[in-house]
This record gives structure tokens, C-alpha cells and sequence, in this order.
């Protein structure tokens, strides 16, 4: 038996070890029972994390590479803040790019709707200068007229 205090320590020294075998004296427990319980859920909580990064990986079109395992051991504290800053800060990327998407939408279809604008009101623009046209030298209703009386513009007739 080894003390709950230097368990971890022992149990991750005897794992770098590699030939070793534990046997569950705790079979008829469940697994929320357990005195380690918590951490199980929290190594469930980080997997969780390392899954969404991967997906953002993947979203992005990159490739996951293998990384040389270093000398460095993380402790598990250590990782799991880690995993939390980048988490949050994962969140906040995909926020803001979803932002700046939906924003970029808005002002294409603004831009397409000044365009149309612009075009309706440039027709309608050539539509009344015609019209106004027209009306200037229109030929009178009447044949009676003499023929220099309908070269007039329409305001000196009246």
C-alpha cells in the first residue's frame, strides 16, 4: 500500500517504468465511488479540449502533426490550465471570425443594394430628362397651327 499523499508521484514513476501491472482492488465499486473520481472527469474535461482543438485544426484545412515527445513533463495542473487559456482564446477567435463574417455580409449586400439604387435612380434620371425633353418640343394637337408656331418651345405658346 502506498500513501494517498505520494500515490501520484509513485504511480507516475512506476508508469515511465513501463513493466508494471495494476490490479483493481475496487472492482465492486462504481465509478463515481472512487477516490479518483475528479480526476477522471477532469482528464475527461481535457480530452474534451484536445478534441475541439483538433476539429478547429481540421476546420482550418491544416494537417496534425506528431510532436516529439520532449523531456519536459507537463503535471496535470499545469496542462489543464494550459488547456483552458487556449480554450478561451480559441472561443474568442472563432467569435470574432464569425463577427467579421457576418459583418462583411452585411456591407456586400449593402454595397449591392447602393448599386441597384444607383442604377434605378440613374434610369429613372435619363427617363425624366427625356420626358422633360418631350415636352419642350412636342408638336402642337391642333394642324391648324402655322408651321413656325410649332417650333416653339411650349411655355413662349401660351
Amino acid at each position: 500500500m502506498i500513501p494517498a499523499e505520494s500515490a501520484h508521484d509513485t504511480v507516475g514513476a512506476l508508469g515511465d517504468v513501463g513493466l508494471l501491472q495494476f490490479k483493481d482492488l475496487n472492482a465492486d465499486k462504481s465509478a463515481f465511488q472512487r477516490t479518483y473520481a475528479n480526476q477522471v472527469k477532469r482528464c475527461d474535461e481535457m480530452a474534451r479540449k484536445i478534441r475541439f482543438f483538433h476539429d478547429q485544426v481540421e476546420k482550418a484545412g491544416m494537417t496534425v502533426g506528431i510532436r516529439a515527445i520532449t523531456d519536459k513533463g507537463y503535471e496535470m495542473d499545469e496542462l489543464e490550465g494550459k488547456l483552458e487559456e487556449l480554450e478561451t482564446e480559441m472561443l474568442e477567435v472563432n467569435g470574432n471570425s464569425e463577427r467579421l463574417a457576418r459583418s462583411y455580409n452585411e456591407l456586400v449586400e449593402l454595397q449591392l443594394v447602393l448599386e441597384k439604387a444607383g442604377s434605378f435612380f440613374d434610369q429613372a434620371r435619363i427617363d425624366a430628362q427625356s420626358e422633360s425633353f418631350e415636352r419642350t418640343y412636342s408638336v402642337p394637337e391642333t394642324m391648324d397651327a402655322p408651321l413656325l408656331e410649332s417650333a416653339l418651345p411650349v411655355s413662349d405658346q401660351l
